[in-house]
């Protein structure tokens, strides 16, 4: 396959039906819900914060799993065949302070949610999960540590040569990974292909624990990355830089020798206006319409919904939530005109 086709369904798209939709993040799930939409006749606004569409799958997975010329190609199709419109280094937000996500320094421009809601007859919330947990250990402020996003955004992203962008610097150091997922995955195969002259990856349970799964283990030690089970970390040691790190394994407590301490343990959903959209009660099943948020027409998918997923995942519920959109504003319409006419009726 040449390109991620995001052109679902449709050969060839309906005639424009005169109805706009916006969506915010073009990572997986909006890029799914725009091709939907776009097939159906729907004008298309996608919004990004980042310069390109294609969220993690662009600037956090690294290319080796999904190639930046696969997505590029998905995003000609919608843009070409469906007429999306794409404002990429565009944030959306609210009248809430913003607080800094990665990726947020690429953004030129700033617009609020209840701008995009009154000029558009729905919005779709898809920004996908852009904060790192932290796991709060004591000295994890220090240089030198990073969490997963923190380290692996700015290798995909350091191709727009930007000077507030740059790859981080772990040639011939000791690096440590914390976490088991795929995040972990790919920060332990980033530095090592960056030339770390040892990495290793830290994990509080076994292998066949793993949220990763044992394939990827495998691939790890036959790279010579060592894999380090039921060892939990402890305290980052250093005083202007990272020194060690303590952890307590089978044998007790030791001191790792490290250079880099790379937390990749999962990412928290990224909702502008988060406090009035309702999440967690579309999360337990009560919702007025399926994937509506608690404002009306604003409609939410992907990661930003269930947390960190797979991209077939977020792929999936986009697709859900812009076909549960299409048939509300469908039903909005049908109600509006019996409404019209009923008024007729009674007039006469």
């Amino acid at each position: 396959m040449n390109a991620m086709n995001f052109n679902f369904l449709r050969d060839d798209p309906l005639p424009p039906n005169g109805r706009r939709v916006a969506i915010i993040g073009a990572g997986p799930s909006g890029l799914a819900a725009a091709g939907y939409l776009g097939g159906l006749g729907y004008q298309v606004d996608a919004y990004d914060k980042l310069p390109s569409p294609g969220g993690l799958m662009t600037f956090g997975i690294p290319s080796h799993r999904i190639p930046s010329e696969r997505i590029d190609a998905g995003v000609r199709i919608l843009e070409r065949r469906l007429g999306v419109n794409f404002h990429c280094a565009t944030k959306v937000c609210c009248s809430a302070p913003l607080h800094e996500e990665e990726g947020d320094h690429f953004s030129a421009e700033m617009i609020g949610l209840g701008e995009l809601v009154d000029d558009h007859d729905a919005v779709l919330i898809c920004t996908g999960a852009w904060k790192s947990r932290k796991p709060g250990l004591p000295g994890e402020v220090l240089p030198g540590v990073y969490s997963g996003l923190e380290f692996l955004f700015p290798i995909r992203a350091a191709r727009y040569a930007r000077p507030d962008v740059t790859v981080p610097k772990v040639e011939g150091k000791r690096v440590a990974v914390i976490g088991a997922g795929h995040s972990a995955m790919d920060a332990a195969h980033s530095a090592n292909h960056l030339g770390a002259a040892e990495v290793s990856v830290v994990y509080r349970r076994t292998r066949n624990d793993a949220p990763c799964g044992t394939f990827e283990i495998d691939r790890l030690e036959e790279l010579g990355i060592r894999w380090m089970e039921k060892t939990s970390p402890l305290e980052i040691l250093g005083d202007d830089h990272v020194e060690g790190m303590r952890v307590s394994g089978p044998e007790g407590e030791s001191v790792l020798d490290v250079d880099v301490v790379i937390y990749a343990i999962g990412e928290i959903p990224t909702p502008p206006f988060a406090g009035k959209l309702g999440l967690e009660n579309i999360r337990k099943g009560d919702v007025r319409w399926l994937n509506m948020t608690s404002i009306d027409n604003v409609f939410v998918a992907g990661d930003v919904l269930s947390g960190p997923s797979k991209v077939g995942k977020a792929v999936e519920s986009g697709l859900k939530a812009a076909r549960s959109l299409a048939n509300w504003l469908d039903l909005k319409g049908e109600n509006r005109e019996a409404e019209f006419h009923g008024s007729e009726k009674v007039g006469r």
